[in-house]
């Protein structure tokens, strides 16, 4: 799509491409242009980055609170393959696409959104970005969103989760809601009056409770479903 809500929800999409140095990505002075895609990715920053906050590290990928063997040091035909794979995936011109294929990727997951919070997930971070931009540009502040479990959304870019069974969307009121949008992940998640990984699982809730950024939660989510599958 060239002009309108493609245009600018592809380059939305791409903003983080540089922290993967992907050759061409725009650096980050240059990534969002508009004031309103810049409050979206500082909100977004701002709700991933109070937890877990380690010394710079110089090391793209990310680190899991759960799949310890994923936080070794990788080979660099394992990091130039992974860089490879996603210039393929930020390819698309369709920013609808990008979108269902960011929702979907297990690579984006792997990287870290900043490198002094190294367990935040770079995926997470740019579907956060997405859906609170979406929201801001029909009026919306993030602190009038609710967490919502398979709910009718108004547009596909609300959308930060999605898995087999359940997709999780940012929307303007509590349809069939979960709980509200909150700073820290936990506060959200201690009020929720639907999300549930089924009584088997309970541990792993409350670990959820503890957890503080919004996107290590998601991640988190992602790689718990990953090992019990």
């Amino acid at each position: 799509m060239v002009g309108g809500i493609g245009e600018e929800f592809l380059r939305l999409l791409r903003h983080d491409m540089h922290k993967i140095r992907i050759a061409g990505a725009f650096p980050h002075s240059q990534a969002l242009t508009d004031a309103l895609s810049q409050q979206a990715d500082a909100t977004a920053a701002f709700i991933s980055r109070n937890f877990l906050r380690e010394e710079f590290e110089d090391h793209p990928y990310r680190k899991s609170i759960i799949l310890q063997t994923q936080n070794f040091k990788n080979p660099r035909t394992l990091i130039n393959q992974h860089r490879f794979e996603a210039a393929t995936l930020f390819g698309e011109t369709d920013a609808f696409k990008l979108h269902d294929s960011i929702l979907k990727s297990k690579l984006l997951n792997l990287y870290a959104e900043a490198r002094n919070y190294p367990y935040t997930s770079l995926k997470y971070h740019i579907l956060l970005t997405c859906a609170f931009y979406y929201n801001l540009k029909n009026g919306i502040k993030w602190n009038e969103l609710y967490l919502c479990e398979n709910c009718p959304s108004d547009h596909p870019f609300q959308t930060i989760y999605q898995d087999e069974t359940r997709e999780w969307a940012l929307l303007p009121h509590s349809r069939g809601g979960v709980a509200k949008v909150y700073p820290q992940f936990y506060l959200t998640w201690e009020r929720r009056t639907k999300i549930s990984f089924g009584g088997e699982h309970q541990i792993f809730e409350e670990l959820l409770a503890t957890i503080g950024s919004w996107t290590i939660a998601l991640a988190t989510v992602e790689d718990f479903l990953s090992l019990v599958a």
